[in-house]
């Protein structure tokens, strides 16, 4: 390290009992400008750092009689070198032994054999902190000697403030003459409100002298709400900072008294308020009077903003006289259009809301054109409201001088209406299908009771036939014919109260599935074959495609419905024609299409085919119950599928059935 570099020259105290191994830190130091004490051992130590007071202290560890951490122990409790910097320097290693060295006091530990580089910048760095510790303690010195200078200029100023006290006292025994006699209640109060001074007048109106007034503040004097006005109003005075003209209230024994005060701020030199004077002159006669047209006023107020209507009163010469609040909350209008005062600006805000200006401005123009009309008008604006307004002229000894506009929110009103309308719009629709359904009940029960009428007066003939062909004479062939119709009738009868016990489970929503492997092209095929006496006797042909097996967890008792339903659908209505069936299976979806090419059902008929009672023809040329779609769609939609039609009036009809293949699939749409 340079000179240049080096902090200012200090005396440094290095402690060694060979001191010859520190030649080169010796010769390093002095270089740098410093001046090296040296000390053998502990005792010597502690005296010359006591007398010389040296700026840092080298100090070795190992050393006979007494080691260099009592030294550094004795160098901190004594009051003379306590403040001296000592760094440590020895051959010891373990953490142990330098924890006891900056126990003992040591502010850096250096290790031997240590770098000369290192050491001297150790050295320098603790010389700049003590130089900058002596830097502080000179600054503190000239601090308490400042704080002593201060001291004696209070007690300077404390006996100058009472030689002006002195004179202040003489003046306001001036001032308090002076107020006396003056005929207006006088007070002055500083800025915490505590009265300074209170004339004649003060003492003669609230009964009480300045020596129980003085020094107190209003709260002190009177009671709450008396004293919660008196300094609201001096509050004010100091905010504002100027002269303020209020009426105060006395209260006295034979009533309150209104006086009217001037109060002031009293200002410091520097012009900020330091307190409030107030002379009060008493006001009460012309205070009733005033209280009677506030009233009248206050009563005028009330009714206007009581009101649910926004009213607006304008002048003849379209100048906005008064409106109330609820008229700024009806048209939404900001303060600085009502503060334009113009009714023609506030006119145009409210055409930006409506949704016909013209015939509402229109309306207004009329208006204003004949002095005498009045007029009741309805009409819409843009965010739905519907508004009902109303104007009158305003009149004055017979004269009329401006207008008063009213208006009223009707929206609920209107909407009330509506939905009156609505509910009983609904409410005959809702009549209109109870009938519908009360017709269709009555249409149904009328054709189950033909349908089941039917089988059991075929079944009884038969009976009745065969009985009496057994009495004349056992006839094998026509017995076994009887009984294959009776059969056939048994079965019929049986397929109506099995579909009409189907309608009641799944009304009941107790429709249940047994599932199993079914492949749907040999379950068609075996229905196809079941019915071929039907088809036969139909003359339609029947065409099925389906190229290979379709295999799908089902139940196969309710798709046996399904299938059986649409094929004697198509046979039925195909009049006669072709019938074709389709099988596929592919995107994990079963398809079956049943396809005639009949009669065909009306759009108009198709939406609601698949409901209860509902046919696509009328029952009288075809029968049945109209609940063979409506149990097919049920059984389907069990399943986890959906059913679909297409058809054309004269061209014949498609129902095609998707199912789910995947079990997986099946089971979580139908739970």
């Amino acid at each position: 390290m340079s000179r240049a570099t080096a902090p200012s020259a200090r005396t440094i105290l290095i402690v060694d009992d060979t001191p010859a191994n520190l030649g080169v830190l010796v010769d390093h130091l002095e270089r740098m400008g410093h001046q090296i004490l040296i000390a053998q051992d502990g005792e010597e130590a502690l005296e010359r750092a006591s007398l010389m007071r040296p700026d840092l202290i080298l100090l070795d560890v190992l050393m006979p009689i007494i080691d260099g951490f009592e030294t550094c122990r004795r160098l901190k409790a004594a009051e003379s070198t306590r403040d001296i910097p000592v760094i440590f320097m020895t051959c010891l290693t373990d953490a142990a032994d330098k924890l006891v060295g900056f126990t003992a006091g040591g502010v850096d530990y250096i290790t031997k054999p240590f770098d000369i580089g290192e050491v001297i910048a150790r050295v320098t760095t603790h010389l700049s902190l003590r130089e900058t510790q002596k830097e502080l303690e000179e600054k503190n010195a000239v601090l308490r000697r400042v704080h002593q200078e201060l001291e004696q200029r209070v007690r300077d100023r404390t006996a100058e403030l009472a030689r002006s006290n002195a004179a202040l006292r003489e003046s306001q025994q001036l001032l308090q003459a002076i107020v006396d006699n003056t005929t207006a209640v006088i007070f002055a109060k500083d800025i915490d409100g505590r009265y300074m001074l209170v004339n004649r007048g003060f003492e003669e109106l609230f009964q009480m002298g300045r020596e129980q007034v003085i020094g107190k503040t209003d709260h002190d004097i009177f009671r709450r709400e008396q004293a919660d006005g008196y300094r609201a109003n001096d509050l004010l005075v100091l905010a504002q900072n100027r002269a303020v003209e209020l009426d105060e209230p006395a209260p006295q024994s034979d009533g309150v008294r209104t006086y009217l005060s001037l109060k002031f701020p009293l200002r410091g030199p520097g012009g900020e308020p330091e307190g409030v004077c107030g002379i009060s002159t008493e006001i009460t006669s012309r205070k009733h009077a005033e209280d009677v047209l506030r009233h009248s006023y206050s009563l005028l107020e009330a009714t206007l903003e009581s009101t649910a209507d926004g009213i607006l009163v304008v002048d003849s010469a379209r100048r906005v006289v008064r409106h109330n609040h609820r008229l700024a909350q009806m048209w939404r209008i900001p303060d600085d259009v009502l503060a334009s005062g113009s009714a023609d600006v506030c006119l145009a805000f409210a055409c930006g809301q409506l949704r016909e200006p013209e015939p509402f401005v229109k309306g207004v123009h009329d208006l204003c054109a004949d002095p005498e009309a009045s007029a009741v008008d309805t009409f819409a604006l843009l965010d739905g409201r519907v508004f009902e307004r109303y104007s009158q002229p305003q009149r004055l000894g017979g004269r009329v001088v401006g207008r008063v506009w009213s208006f009223r929110d009707i929206t609920a009103r209107v909407h009330a209406e509506r939905q009156r309308d609505r509910l009983l719009l609904e409410e005959r629709r809702t009549r209109a299908a109870a009938e519908e359904a009360t017709r269709l009940r009555d249409e149904f029960l009328l054709v189950a009771s033909h349908e089941l009428r039917t089988p059991l007066t075929s079944l009884q003939l038969s009976i009745q036939s065969l009985g009496q062909r057994l009495s004349r004479g056992m006839d094998v062939e026509r017995v076994r014919s009887a009984v294959a119709l009776s059969g056939r009738q048994i079965k019929r009868l049986a397929t109506l109260i099995d579909m009409l016990l189907d309608v009641s489970r799944i009304q009941a929503g107790r429709l249940e599935l047994n599932r199993g492997p079914v492949d749907l092209r040999e379950l068609v095929t075996e229905i196809v074959a079941h019915l071929g006496d039907q088809l036969a006797q139909s003359g339609s042909t029947l065409a099925m495609r389906a190229e290979r097996p379709v295999i799908g967890w089902w139940d196969p008792y309710r798709l046996e419905q399904v299938v059986t339903n649409l094929l004697t659908n198509a046979i039925k209505f195909g009049e006669h024609s072709p019938i074709e069936i389709a099988i596929t299976g592919e995107d994990r979806v079963a398809r079956l299409s049943v396809t005639d090419h009949g009669i065909g059902i009306p759009a108009e008929v198709q939406a609601n085919l698949f409901e209860r009672f509902r046919r696509g023809v009328s029952s009288r040329h075809y029968g049945g119950l109209g609940l063979g779609l409506y149990i097919t769609r049920t059984i389907v939609e069990a399943h986890g599928g959906r059913i679909r039609l297409s058809s054309e009036v004269g061209r014949g009809s498609t129902f095609c059935v998707e199912l789910p293949l995947s079990t997986e699939s099946a089971e979580s749409r139908y739970t």
